[in-house]
């Protein structure tokens, strides 16, 4: 694992599982595309920090009908240390950009298709909300809330504690659900902290 001082440039994408986000990670000895879960959580703009890599590597990625191959930075868990965050995009990528690149949950769904035991494990009843409720426009049940973050995530959000984390270890599908439901109750990402914080706590 490396240890690298630089600028973390995120940019918001919308997809057809929802605004996703990927990263391009300026270094000293170079850039790097981060596409880690954690990234979800950021808003768009430029996070100057220190970073945690846990490997570089090429990957080939299939988009579109031909293939393009990505130099990639994973991030270890807990590997974004941001000293300095400034989220009005006007120096990055753009907010909300057409999809100019696949989602990782496709990816990972592709890679999950062509290993049968990971397919098993990606497709596994985990806890992904109910979905009806949401596309109605109504508030979802405390039934919902409490398979959406589990009991020890859904009691700090019933008592909207002034500070919740999420965990990067559940599916994208479900960690992006998790992001948007805190986000309807008023609570914003703080990248310096890697916390959800109520709007009143972090005003």
């Amino acid at each position: 694992m490396e240890k690298f001082t630089g600028t973390l440039i995120v940019e918001q994408i919308r997809g057809r599982h929802g605004p996703f986000c990927v990263g391009l990670l300026q270094t000293s000895i170079g850039q790097f595309k981060v596409k880690d879960k954690e990234l979800d959580q950021f808003e768009p703009g430029n996070y100057r920090g220190q970073f945690l890599v846990e490997e570089i590597f090429t990957k080939a990625v299939p988009w579109r009908g031909g293939t393009f191959t990505e130099l990639l930075a994973r991030i270890a868990e807990g590997g974004f240390l941001i000293d300095e965050e400034q989220q009005t995009g006007e120096d990055g990528l753009p907010t909300q950009a057409v999809q100019t690149e696949p989602d990782p949950v496709d990816e990972e769904a592709q890679q999950a298709v062509a290993t049968p035991a990971r397919k098993a494990a990606h497709t596994a009843p985990a806890a992904r909300p109910p979905r009806s409720q949401a596309a109605q426009g109504s508030e979802p049940t405390e039934e919902e809330d409490l398979k959406l973050f589990g009991i020890e995530l859904n009691e700090l959000f019933v008592q909207r504690a002034a500070r919740i984390s999420l965990d990067p270890t559940v599916d994208r599908v479900q960690f992006r659900s998790q992001r948007e439901r805190l986000k309807s109750v008023g609570y914003q990402f703080e990248a310096t902290s890697q916390q959800w914080v109520m709007a009143a706590a972090a005003n």
